[in-house]
C-alpha cells in the first residue's frame, strides 16, 4: 500500500490519468485484484476484502430500502454514506497526509473502483479545515442510475453523505453535503457541494 501511496503523490494529474488508461487497457487495477491463494478480490488501498456489484444489485437495494422506509429512506442512505465516508476520510489522511493529495488519491481510487469519475473544485482552507465550500462533480455515478427515481430531484443519498463524511475525516469538525444537481434528473454530472458547519 505504501508503494501505491508513493506513486500516486509523486505523480500529477496527466500521469495518474494514463496510468488509469494504461491499466484499463491491459486488464490491470493497482488497487484491487483477484489472491489466487484465498480466493477473495482485495482491495489494496483498506487492506480488507473486496467485491465487485452491478447497477441493478445497487439499484434494488437503494430501491428497496427507500421504499420500506418511506420518508426516512433519504436521511439512512446520507448516514450510513456519512458513517462510512468518515472512516474513509481517516484512513485517507493516515495514508496521504496532505489533505490535498490525499483528495487526490481518493479521486484516483473512486475512479477505479468504478464509482465515477470525480473532480473537486480548489479548496480553500485556514489551518487545515475548510473556509469555503468546496464543488464536488461525479461524471458517470454509479450510484445515480435508479428505474424509480423519475422524480426530477437529485437523489444520491449516499454519495452526499460519503462526500460530508471524507471532509470530516479529513479536515476535521463536521460538514454537510447538498447535491445541487443530479444525472437521475438529467444533468450530465452529479453536483455536491460540501460546506462545513458552524458547529465547530
Amino acid at each position: 500500500m505504501r508503494d501505491l501511496r508513493e506513486r500516486k503523490n509523486n505523480s500529477n494529474d496527466n500521469d495518474a490519468d494514463d496510468a488509469a488508461v494504461a491499466a484499463a487497457a491491459a486488464g490491470l487495477n493497482p488497487y484491487f485484484h483477484f489472491d489466487s491463494q484465498s480466493k477473495q478480490i482485495k482491495d489494496a488501498v483498506f487492506n480488507c476484502r473486496g467485491i465487485i456489484i452491478n447497477e441493478r444489485f445497487w439499484n434494488r437495494i437503494r430501491d428497496e430500502l427507500m421504499d420500506l422506509t418511506k420518508e426516512a429512506g433519504p436521511v439512512i442512505l446520507y448516514q450510513l454514506g456519512l458513517s462510512y465516508g468518515l472512516e474513509v476520510g481517516i484512513q485517507g489522511k493516515e495514508a496521504v497526509k496532505d489533505s490535498v493529495a490525499a483528495i487526490n488519491f481518493l479521486e484516483y481510487y473512486g475512479l477505479l473502483a468504478g464509482w465515477g469519475r470525480f473532480e473537486t473544485s480548489k479548496l480553500r482552507l485556514t489551518q487545515g479545515q475548510l473556509s469555503g465550500p468546496a464543488v464536488v462533480k461525479v461524471f458517470d455515478n454509479f450510484f445515480a442510475y435508479s428505474p424509480q427515481n423519475n422524480s426530477g430531484n437529485p437523489g444520491c443519498f449516499f454519495v452526499s453523505g460519503l462526500l460530508a463524511g471524507i471532509s470530516d475525516g479529513l479536515f476535521g469538525g463536521h460538514h454537510n453535503c447538498l447535491e445541487e444537481q443530479c444525472i437521475s434528473a438529467g444533468s450530465k454530472c452529479c453536483q455536491f457541494v460540501v460546506a462545513r458547519t458552524s458547529l465547530y
